[in-house]
């Protein structure tokens, strides 16, 4: 009998608002990533996606259609963001108010390197081509702005582009 496996349970926002994306940024640029994380022991996800954004954005979101599920296996990925294999629920979500960015009551952390922690910023759709944005799936959610159809899809992270 092999090694039994725990996954962490992942819940993520795309929120666009007026042309722009708001994203994590880590590292004063080194990446960018969409603002969420793990669903906590009673929560919904939906729930968890909530108070995420606000934790990390200070924006207060209505959480819509799944979009897609991202599985992450640190395997194949050279541990990249940690040892946890991951399932991430990743949501549509609208702004319910101000969209002023507040610091982060919870930033999010490098599992690699703890020093290096995110704030967050509306960025502008257009520069989306120019950033290194994490996990790599820059296509699809390029299309789903274009379009604003997103066929619910479960993607995994690609082995690392080196």
């Amino acid at each position: 009998m092999g090694l039994k496996k725990s996954h962490r349970v992942g819940a993520r926002a795309v929120v666009i608002n007026q042309g722009k994306i708001l994203l994590n940024e880590f590292g004063d640029g080194l990446y960018y990533n969409l603002p969420g994380g793990g669903v906590e022991k009673g929560e919904l996800i939906r729930e968890a996606v909530v108070r995420e954004v606000m934790e990390e954005t200070g924006i207060s979101v209505d959480v819509g259609e799944m979009l897609y599920v991202l599985e992450y296996e640190p395997v194949h990925c050279e541990n990249l963001y940690g040892e946890i294999p991951q399932i991430s629920i990743v949501f549509n979500c609208v702004v319910t108010g101000d969209i002023t960015i507040k610091p982060a009551s919870v930033p999010d952390r490098n599992p690699a390197n703890p020093n290096i922690t995110s704030k967050a910023v509306w960025m502008p759709i257009d520069n989306l081509k120019n950033i290194e944005y994490v996990p790599y799936i820059h296509e699809s959610l390029m299309r789903f702005i274009a379009t604003g159809c997103f066929t619910p899809n479960f993607l995994s992270e690609p082995l690392l582009r080196r």
